[in-house]
């Protein structure tokens, strides 16, 4: 069955116990930890915070599904701060270890064309060898400590959509430690329709999802869409999804209690 989860610091951003109570009491089972970590970033946490953020795991029975990690959202063309984010992904991984989860999210660079409004996709092949340059070394890495490295489709990215997410895993060597996060509505804003056609690219790769609310700040319709969600998580279920889906991105901390609320009652009518 899939994991009901939600971004904590999007309910509180200085109150990571807080967060948590009130995502347990909406229906939630699971949980992704980005920031809102007692006013600290996951990038930041030291072994102190860690400890106390599992001392609130266990008090309320929820389990880590993922590390939000930024992990991949910076210049492709800057050295100095790749090398930053290297710094972050071996953290990311001490993390992972820690919270018990095997998931990391992480991103392909900064789409160079994100601020200019109306700007066309960038062409990822264009950009694909540079891409697999800087990653490479990052695959051994998260093989040998168990962990995976999940893509999100991100349209501020060089991977927006499903197929360029899978085409980024192809160069790389269809390693199995890098799977995708799948943003179905990042996904449908890059001019990807999720279902079948975006899903057919990354099917057998999910492990993780992120849903994010329509115009009404409601979960169904998809967008513009007539898809629905029971429809997509119905699909990854039948294909042997067993991971998260995770609500982000509804607004205030109440409008992202209401999303969590109407995953669970999807998720509970599956």
């Amino acid at each position: 069955m899939i994991d009901v989860c939600f971004f904590a610091d999007e309910v509180s951003k200085i109150d990571f116990e807080e967060a948590v109570k009130l995502g347990v009491e909406a229906g939630a089972t699971t949980v992704e930890v980005r920031g809102g970590i007692w006013g600290k970033h996951v990038t930041e946490i030291d072994d102190n915070d860690v400890k106390r953020v599992q001392d609130v795991l266990r008090a309320y029975n929820v389990r880590v599904a993922s590390i939000g990690s930024p992990f991949g959202k910076c210049a492709i063309d800057n050295p100095q701060e790749w090398e930053q984010h290297l710094r972050h992904f071996d953290r990311m991984v001490e993390l992972a270890h820690a919270y018990e989860t095997q998931i990391i999210r992480g991103f392909t660079f900064w789409n160079p064309h994100r601020r200019i409004k109306g700007a066309a996709r960038p062409d990822i092949n264009d950009y694909m060898g540079r891409i697999v340059e800087k990653l490479a070394p990052v695959v051994p890495i998260a093989e040998s400590a168990n962990v995976t490295l999940a893509f999100e489709n991100e349209s501020a990215c060089l991977a927006g959509t499903c197929e360029e997410t899978r085409a980024v895993i192809n160069a790389l060597g269809n390693s199995p430690a890098l799977t995708s996060c799948w943003d179905v509505n990042n996904g449908l804003h890059c001019g990807e329709n999720p279902l079948p056609e975006g899903y057919a690219h990354i099917k057998g790769l999910v492990r993780h999802v992120h849903i994010k609310p329509n115009r009404e700040k409601n979960l169904n319709p998809i967008g513009e869409t007539t898809l629905h969600y029971e429809q997509v998580l119905e699909t990854l279920v039948e294909d042997g999804f067993t991971g998260a889906a995770s609500i982000e991105h509804w607004g205030t901390p109440e409008q992202m209690l209401e999303g969590v609320r109407q995953l669970r009652a999807v998720v509970d009518a599956m």
